[in-house]
């Protein structure tokens, strides 16, 4: 049960960032702060797919990280429980950074025989052990040996023939291990099912069909929604070989499948329009329009996240330090959160009793910091930020002679300030970007600010 913080010492606990599922009474409708109907868009559009007549969807869907969208796939899935079975699944942690499509089959596999066997609707346990006999056997050395061990291993535990396909869950945990214990390995192993990925995914669409007749006979609508979580974290070279080289076959899936995918993919070259015909984007909730004024309902929406996990009256000077934070944190969920832990921690350093202006500051002044670290060189990064900060575009050259390694280097490092959200993506009539607003308050930021205004009188 969440109890709002009436006490700065309380405040750390409630502004944790962990996605909030469907219920929780920390979560605030922030859809129209961010001046979009694309979630609604992404709804209607999973309510036309149908897996009676084969019409899969599969989505793209985007958007910078800390702008909640694991919180709204969330709620998504609650609000359409009705209409599909879902599965919500996260890349393991030591492969977050570097996934391959092989990895998520094989997670997708483990995830879907337990998620079955806990709802008491085990699937097919033949096909079951065909399916993980098979990876057992690509991917594991003396596979014998291993059954014989994990059965004995079982045996003494008092284990063994308990539950459905006891040991085919085994080897797949066997295998997972394999993938996360060593890089050298975990080549071996992707290569070996990449050798093999029409026959990988034949067999695994083999299992996702059953689990659809088996939804069916215990009279459930067929629909398997299967939400693959986090893959927004994964750096730009990682994203790309995932979604661009092998995005065909993760559209092969018989299910319904939802991507999360890093916000640089929306940029060209490469844009994931040219793989997924669906693709949505969740925008950043508006602090200001493009001219720079306040946008009242994204101010709003904010503030009211903040209330809703504290006692704003308890815990804030007045109201304005609030809305100082919302400013400050551009629009993303996560920076406003992590804002507001800083400012209160700020206060209860100088043995203060509620967040007044001076910690609200010194709050955004340690984000700043961060950002400080992150853009070195300065003389790199700091022009084309301004020019972003001061003509909401991508601040490119427009040179109509720049050469294609130009334009090629030029998009790669505007990819880069898209992913580490030094630039954020906005919406309402047009596509808008600007600087995060921490870093506005960067000596060099504004100095670069004022050449770039006095090169262009």
């Amino acid at each position: 049960m969440f109890i709002k913080a009436e006490k700065l010492e309380q405040v750390a606990a409630c502004v944790t960032l962990e996605p909030l599922e469907s219920g929780d009474a920390r979560y605030v409708d922030i859809s129209k702060g961010r001046d979009t109907k694309e979630l609604k868009r992404l709804q209607r559009h999973l309510q036309n797919a149908d897996a009676r007549q084969n019409r899969y969807a599969q989505i793209a869907f985007t958007g910078h990280r800390g702008c909640g969208k694991s919180t709204e796939l969330l709620k998504l899935e609650h609000n359409l429980s009705d209409r599909f079975t879902c599965l919500h699944l996260y890349v393991d942690n030591n492969l977050v950074r570097d996934c391959d499509y092989t990895d998520l089959i094989l997670w997708l596999v483990d995830s879907l025989v337990r998620r079955f066997a806990e709802w008491n609707m085990p699937l097919d346990t033949g096909l079951v052990d065909d399916v993980v006999g098979w990876f057992a056997e690509k991917t594991l050395e003396e596979v014998k040996s291993v059954k014989s061990e994990l059965t004995v291993e079982a045996e003494a535990r008092g284990e063994a023939k308990t539950g459905f396909y006891w040991l085919s869950l085994k080897l797949l945990a066997r295998v997972k291990s394999a993938l996360v214990g060593s890089v050298d390995r975990r080549k071996v192993i992707r290569q070996t099912l990449q050798s093999y990925s029409s026959d990988l995914i034949s067999r695994v669409n083999l299992l996702l069909d059953n689990a659809q007749q088996t939804l069916e006979t215990h009279g459930k609508n067929p629909d398997l929604l299967i939400v693959q979580d986090n893959l927004d974290r994964l750096p730009v070279d990682i994203g790309r070989r995932l979604f661009f080289d092998n995005g065909d076959l993760l559209k092969s899936l018989h299910a319904h499948v939802i991507y999360t995918v890093p916000i640089a993919m929306v940029l060209a070259p490469w844009n994931i329009d040219r793989v997924f015909a669906h693709t949505f984007t969740m925008q950043m909730v508006k602090t200001h329009d493009s001219e720079d004024h306040e946008f009242a309902p994204g101010m709003e929406a904010l503030v009211n996240l903040v209330a809703q996990r504290v006692s704003v009256e308890s815990i804030f000077a007045s109201v304005e330090e609030v809305r100082y934070l919302a400013r400050m944190s551009g629009g993303s969920v996560r920076d406003l959160m992590r804002l507001v832990d800083y400012a209160q921690l700020s206060a209860l350093v100088d043995e203060k009793t509620r967040i007044d202006h001076a910690s609200a500051q010194d709050a955004v002044k340690k984000l700043r910091l961060d950002f400080e670290r992150l853009l070195i060189p300065a003389t790199v990064y700091y022009p084309l930020l301004a020019q972003v900060h001061q003509t909401k575009s991508d601040g490119l050259s427009s040179d109509p002679h720049a050469k294609p390694e130009e334009v090629k280097a030029a998009r790669e490092f505007f990819s880069q300030l898209f992913f580490n959200g030094s630039v954020l993506e906005y919406n309402g009539e047009k596509i808008w970007y600007d600087v995060h607003p921490a870093i506005w308050e960067i000596t060099e930021f504004k100095n670069a600010c004022h050449r770039h205004t006095a090169a262009a009188r």
